[in-house]
C-alpha cells in the first residue's frame, strides 16, 4: 500500500491505521468451445451491461448505460474480439488456447462488483449461434473470477472502494492498494522539513549570485573602484528593482491568506541579499505545510471540496483569490408533503412507484417490503430501487432520493433545463410514506360517468384554485391506459395550458405532471368505461431544471452544461475554469503563481530571444548604436585619407614651389652680385 500526494493544497500531516482486507477485482468471464480463432460465431446482436452479479442475480450499474453490437454472420471469433475491445465500454476481450485444441474467448471488466458484465444474446437469423456468448441467466457457468470492491479497515471504520487507486480516502493524496495485509499497518506522511530546507537554501542562493552579479555591473563607482560596465543603464537598473520586488512582494492565490517570504524564514539583508533563517522556516511547516507551495509550486485550488479549478490554455489568470457564485443550475426535481414517519414500514403490496425521468419513463418499479430504520434509510432504498431499472439505467438515467426538511424528494441524477421527474404511479402503501400523491379525487371534477371519443366530459365541479393542483385519474374497473384523456384550462400565471394524460389500468390511479389553477375541459381519446374518477391532488411539487449560470467577482462566466464547467472569459481571472460536482456549490477559488515561476516567467520574458523582452530589446539598441557607431568610424577614415592626400599633393605642389622660388632667389642675388662688382 503507498500514498503520493496529488493536490498539495489540500494534503496534511497524515497518520491512519489502515488493513487491508480485501483488493478490488474486475470480473473475468470465458465463453469455450471454439475450435479455431476463425469459428463464425453467428449473426445477431449483443447487449453489454455493467452491473453487480454479487447477490446472484444481476443489477445495473445505474450510472453506466448499456451498449449494443451487431454481430454479423461473417464474424469469426477473433473479429468478435476486436468489435468488443472497439467499444471501449471497459472491458477487454482476448482469446485464450485451452491447451486442448480450444479456444476461449475471455472478457475481463474493470474493477469494482458494479462493474461486471451481463451479455444478452439475440441470434439473427434464430439459431446462428450467437446465444452461446450469453451470460444473462446462466452467469455462474461462464464467470472465472468475479467482479469484487477493495475492503479496508481506516481507523476502525470498514469501508470498501471498486477500485485498488483510492482518490478520495485522505483528502489531497492518491492511496494505492497492492495487497492485502495480515495485520494493521500505518500509513503516515509528513512535510520533509530537511529536503525543503535544502531546496529554498538553492533559491536563496540563486537569487543572490544573480543579485551579485548585476550589483557589480552595476555599480556607481567611488574613489578605490571602477565604475561598472553597466553603471546607469536603465534597463539593468529596472531588472534589478523587479527582482527586489518580486522577494518582497505577498504571494497570493495559496488560501485566504497571502504568503511572504519572511513567513518561511527568508529575510532581505541592507545590502540586498536574502538570508534563509532555519528555525522560523521549520516553525512554519510544521504549522502551515501548504505555505511552502507558494515558493516552489503554482496552483489552482478552491475552498469548497465541491469544486475544482483549471487554468485554461490561451490565457494565465492573474494570481489571487476570486468569489465564485453559482446562481442557478438546479435539476428536475419532484418533492412531496410533510412526512416524517422515522421508521416507515413498506409492506409487500401497494410498494411500487413508476416515474418519468428527463422524458424517459420507468418500468413499475418495486421497492423491497421492510421496517426502514429512518427516512433516510427508506430514501436509500427507493434510489436504488428506482435506478436499477433497466429502461432508466440503459437510457443513462437516474435520479437521487433524500429526505430533508420532513420532506422526501426524487431527483433527476442530470442537471440543466431539459431535466424533470414526474411521478407517473404509486402505490398507496408507499405513498402513506412519501406523500407524492393526495387523494385521487380531491374535487371529483368528473364521476363515473361514460365518455364519448372527442368529447368533453361533464365537469361535475368547477376549479379555481390559487396554489395549483395536479389531475388525478382513478378507473374502478375498466382499463384506460389504451386512452388518453386532454385536459384544458389555465396555469397559475392565467396562461392557457393543455396537458394529454395518458389513462390508468384497471383499478390504478394515474396523476399528471403540470399544475392548473383552472379547468374548462376534459376530453378522452375514445368511448371511457364509465368507471373514472377525475379529481385533482395537491400533492407533490414538480421542479424543471433550470440552466447553469455562475459568476466569479460578480462578472457572469461562460458555460459548459453538458462538463459542468464555467469559464471566466475576462478581467483578471480570464482563462480560469472552475469545474462543479454538486448543486449550490459556491465559496472562493484561488490561482496561486510559485515565486519560481513568477522569477523565472520574468526573467524568461526579459531574456526573450524573439526581442520582445527588455534586455534583449536593449542589447538590439546598442547593437544598432553600435552599428552606427561603426558606420560614422569608417566615415571618418574616408575623410581623413582623402583630406590626407589633399594635403599631401598640396604639400608637394607647396614643396616645389618653394624650390623654385629658392633657385629664382638664388639666380637673382648672382644676378645682383655680378651687377654690383660690374660697377
Amino acid at each position: 500500500m503507498t500514498a503520493s500526494i496529488t493536490d498539495p493544497s489540500k494534503a496534511k500531516s497524515l497518520s491512519s491505521a489502515v488493513t487491508v482486507s480485501a483488493l478490488a477485482a474486475g470480473q473475468t468471464l470465458a465463453f469455450t468451445g471454439y475450435s479455431s480463432t476463425t469459428d463464425i460465431v453467428g449473426g445477431g446482436s449483443l447487449v453489454l451491461q455493467r452491473g453487480d452479479w454479487s447477490s446472484g442475480s444481476f443489477v445495473a450499474n445505474s450510472s453506466l448505460a448499456s451498449t449494443n453490437l451487431t454481430v454479423t454472420e461473417t464474424d469469426t471469433l477473433a473479429s468478435l474480439r476486436d468489435k468488443i475491445n472497439a467499444l471501449n465500454y471497459g472491458v477487454t476481450a482476448s482469446i485464450i488456447g485451452a491447451g486442448d485444441d480450444t479456444f476461449n474467448l475471455v472478457l475481463k471488466s474493470g474493477e469494482g462488483k458494479e462493474n461486471a458484465l451481463r451479455i444478452t444474446a439475440t441470434e439473427s437469423p434464430s439459431g446462428s449461434g450467437l446465444s452461446s456468448i450469453d451470460n444473462s441467466t446462466t452467469n455462474s457457468s461462464k464467470q472465472k473470477i468475479a467482479g469484487a470492491d477493495a475492503s479496508l479497515v481506516v481507523d476502525g471504520m470498514t469501508l470498501t472502494r471498486s477500485s485498488n487507486i483510492i482518490t478520495d480516502l485522505f483528502e489531497g493524496y492518491t492511496v494505492n492498494l497492492v495487497s492485502t495485509t495480515s495485520s494493521t499497518a500505518n500509513l503516515t506522511s509528513s512535510v520533509d522539513i530537511n529536503s525543503a530546507t535544502t531546496n529554498l537554501e538553492s533559491l536563496v542562493t540563486a537569487i543572490n549570485s544573480l543579485k551579485t552579479i548585476l550589483n557589480t555591473k552595476t555599480f556607481s563607482g567611488d574613489s578605490s573602484t571602477e565604475k561598472g560596465e553597466l553603471a546607469d543603464d536603465p534597463v539593468i537598473e529596472s531588472l534589478k528593482n523587479q527582482i527586489d520586488t518580486l522577494t518582497t512582494s505577498a504571494l497570493s492565490g495559496f488560501g485566504s491568506s497571502n504568503v511572504y517570504l519572511s513567513n518561511l524564514g527568508v529575510r532581505t539583508e541592507r545590502s540586498g541579499l536574502l538570508t534563509l533563517n532555519t528555525t522560523v522556516l521549520e516553525n512554519t511547516l510544521k504549522n502551515n505545510p501548504s505555505s511552502f507551495d507558494a515558493i516552489f509550486n503554482s496552483m489552482y485550488s478552491a475552498e469548497s471540496s465541491l469544486l475544482s479549478v483549471s487554468g485554461g490554455t490561451n490565457s494565465s489568470p492573474k494570481p489571487g483569490t476570486y468569489a465564485f457564485a453559482m446562481t442557478a443550475y438546479i435539476s428536475g426535481a419532484f418533492t412531496g408533503l410533510a412526512s416524517n414517519d422515522t421508521t416507515p414500514g413498506v409492506t409487500s403490496s401497494n410498494n411500487t412507484i413508476q416515474v418519468t425521468v428527463d422524458g424517459v419513463t420507468s418500468g413499475t418499479v418495486t421497492v423491497p417490503a421492510a421496517e426502514y430504520s429512518s427516512e433516510s434509510a427508506l430514501a436509500t432504498a427507493i434510489q436504488t430501487a428506482i435506478n436499477a431499472d433497466s429502461t432508466l439505467s440503459t437510457s443513462g438515467k437516474s435520479v437521487v432520493v433524500t429526505h430533508s426538511n420532513g420532506s422526501y424528494s426524487i431527483t433527476s441524477g442530470s442537471t440543466g433545463s431539459s431535466t424533470s421527474v414526474v411521478i407517473d404511479a404509486i402505490g398507496s402503501n408507499l405513498n402513506g410514506f412519501l406523500k407524492m400523491s393526495g387523494a385521487a379525487d380531491a374535487d371529483a371534477l368528473v364521476t363515473s360517468q361514460s365518455g364519448t371519443a372527442s368529447s368533453a366530459l361533464s365537469l361535475a365541479t368547477s376549479l379555481n384554485d390559487s396554489v395549483g393542483k395536479r389531475i388525478s385519474i382513478t378507473s374502478a374497473g375498466g382499463n384506460e391506459s389504451g386512452y388518453t384523456f386532454t385536459v384544458v384550462g389555465t396555469d397559475l400565471s392565467g396562461n392557457d395550458q393543455t396537458e394529454v394524460i395518458t389513462g390508468p389500468a384497471a383499478s390504478a390511479t394515474v396523476f399528471g405532471s403540470k399544475t392548473f389553477k383552472t379547468i374548462s375541459s376534459i376530453t378522452p381519446s375514445s368511448n371511457s368505461s364509465g368507471a373514472i374518477t377525475i379529481g385533482t391532488t395537491g400533492a407533490g411539487i414538480t421542479t424543471s431544471g433550470v440552466t447553469g449560470s455562475a459568476t466569479l467577482d460578480s462578472v457572469a462566466m461562460s458555460a459548459d452544461i453538458s462538463n459542468n464547467i464555467f469559464t471566466s472569459t475576462s478581467g483578471n481571472a480570464a482563462g480560469l475554469k472552475v469545474k462543479y460536482s454538486g448543486l449550490g456549490a459556491s465559496g472562493s477559488v484561488y490561482y496561486g503563481q510559485s515565486l519560481l515561476d513568477k522569477l523565472t516567467s520574468y526573467i524568461t520574458t526579459s531574456l526573450n530571444n524573439s526581442g520582445s523582452g527588455s534586455v534583449e530589446n536593449r542589447i538590439t539598441t546598442l547593437n544598432s548604436e553600435l552599428t552606427k557607431q561603426n558606420d560614422l568610424l569608417s566615415e571618418l577614415d574616408t575623410r581623413f585619407e582623402s583630406t590626407r592626400s589633399r594635403y599631401m599633393q598640396q604639400f608637394g605642389a607647396m614643396e616645389s614651389a618653394v624650390t623654385s622660388l629658392k633657385s629664382t632667389g638664388e639666380y637673382l642675388t648672382n644676378l645682383f652680385e655680378s651687377m654690383n662688382n660690374n660697377d
